[in-house]
């Protein structure tokens, strides 16, 4: 039984890496796009923050109906829709045509992101946070490889070539569709964790004001993260390198992201869980000041560094969602996962006008003081939570 649900975990791994490789290509797009349709960073950022309020505003509502319907039907219907939807961005003709296909496509990683949380926790006991870190890895390196995917593809088909995303996203779901309607059927799979029974009205103060804590820091985090995303291959660029290597670099940054991941979940089981964030994002804001005062060797490795410290708090802050919330795990990650994220198509909003008033270097100057706010974040839920 422990044997088979280490392989219903590792499915689960597997199922996040392929949304993420139909997801996470839009960075890479975006130079294309500049030129294309002659776009200002601030336009540019508007479609980060379209996609990141689509995905992450909804994600609630998703995991509501992950604890209320079952997360197996939503994980394979969510992965079919955001890789069809998101592969045909590369045929949009248009600046609004490219938000919709984005903006709509990204809600198939709305509805897997609470529903995948649940289903790799249910069956791992009491070592969550190295079961969060094996989901969570999968996804990040479906997201460090999703920009080298599409740019293959891109480079044999043109613009075109984000097609290469559906047949992935198709396979993908039909193995899910197979693998999850068999594990329903073994009375030994734990695939389902309680529906929640603790509606959202009669949410106890302190768990109310501890979701919020955490939310707050992942909104930290998603603000720093999802800018840098957006902007790092145009930086790479105006550093006199080429598109091709600003993709390179922002692969490299997911890598590391993941790897991060790995390593934040187990190292919570063992030091504490708000420590693992608190060390993460100090090092995070010394990072970025230093990568924006580096010569292009350093930037890479400072690059590494950042992404290893954001995946490290990834699985950390949805596990300590789950443990303030037990009796509604799909909402508690949702809301974390949800509108953890919604700053951060806002956050990339702003670095892209803050860059086009001044510079880009000065917009990605601007992101040194957001993890320092998410510290002091941390800091007040770990005093909350010994009162």
């Amino acid at each position: 039984m422990t044997a088979y649900l280490t392989r219903f975990v590792l499915l689960m791994a597997l199922a996040h890496f392929a949304l993420e490789i139909c997801t996470s290509f839009l960075p890479v797009v975006y130079p294309l796009l500049i030129t294309m349709f002659e776009l200002s960073y601030s336009q540019v950022g508007f479609i980060a923050l379209v996609v990141s309020l689509c995905g992450s505003l909804t994600m609630p509502l998703f995991g509501h109906l992950s604890d209320r319907l079952g997360a197996s039907r939503m994980i394979v219907f969510s992965i079919a829709w955001a890789g069809i939807l998101l592969g045909f961005v590369g045929l949009a003709g248009r600046y609004w045509a490219v938000i919709a296909l984005a903006g709509l496509g990204i809600l198939g990683s709305a509805a897997f992101h609470p529903a995948g949380a649940v289903l790799a926790v249910a069956s791992i006991g009491q070592r969550r946070g190295t079961a969060m870190s094996l989901f969570s890895v999968g996804g990040n390196l479906g997201a460090a490889l999703s920009p080298l995917w599409v740019a293959a593809g891109i480079s044999w088909l043109g613009m075109r070539g984000t097609m290469i995303v559906i047949p992935v996203a198709l396979l993908t779901a039909f193995v899910l569709y197979q693998q999850l309607n068999h594990a329903e059927t073994r009375q030994d799979a734990v695939v389902h964790l309680p529906p929640d029974s603790t509606p959202l009205a009669s949410m106890q103060l302190s768990v109310a004001v501890g979701l919020a804590l955490i939310t707050f820091v992942v909104m930290t985090r998603s603000w720093f993260q999802l800018a840098m995303m957006t902007y790092l291959p145009e930086w790479i660029q105006s550093q006199g390198q080429s598109i091709a290597f600003g993709g390179q670099v922002l692969a490299v940054f997911m890598i590391a992201v993941g790897v991060g991941s790995m390593t934040g979940g187990p190292l919570s089981d063992w030091l504490g869980r708000w420590r693992v964030v608190v060390i993460s994002l100090a090092v995070l804001a010394l990072a970025q000041w230093l990568f924006l005062n580096a010569p292009i060797f350093w930037q890479v490795i400072l690059v590494a560094i950042m992404g290893i410290m954001i995946g490290a708090s990834f699985p950390v802050t949805i596990v300590m969602a789950q443990e303030a919330w037990p009796n509604g795990v799909g909402l508690a990650s949702s809301l974390v996962m949800g509108l953890g994220w919604a700053p951060g198509g806002l956050g990339a909003w702003f670095t892209g006008w803050l860059a086009d008033q001044t510079s880009l270097a000065a917009g990605l100057q601007s992101l040194i003081v957001v993890p320092l706010v998410g510290v002091i974040g941390v800091l007040i839920y770990a005093v909350w939570q010994r009162r």
